[in-house]
């Protein structure tokens, strides 16, 4: 499966889920920390390889960066 998911979201998984795992530590118990947890290794493992099993249901890839076309080259049509 290729990456699809960018830089940005990578580290917003990332800190969601290391957020989600202070959560558990200090406040969760019983079921809500065992869901907590599913959560927040989902969301470390795809912040970690860049892959993301619902992005690619739903055709989206965030990794994608628009580049600019203002350099010269464009303009001058070489």
């Amino acid at each position: 499966m290729a990456r699809n998911v960018g830089p940005e979201d990578r580290v917003v998984r990332i800190v969601a889920a290391i957020g989600l795992g202070i959560l558990i530590y200090f406040a969760l118990e019983g079921t809500e920390a065992i869901v907590a947890g599913v959560i927040a290794a989902y969301l470390l493992l795809s912040g970690l390889f860049a892959r993301d099993v619902f992005y690619k249901m739903l055709d989206i890839d965030t990794s994608i960066q628009e580049q600019s076309y203002s350099t010269t080259d464009d303009r001058s049509g070489l």
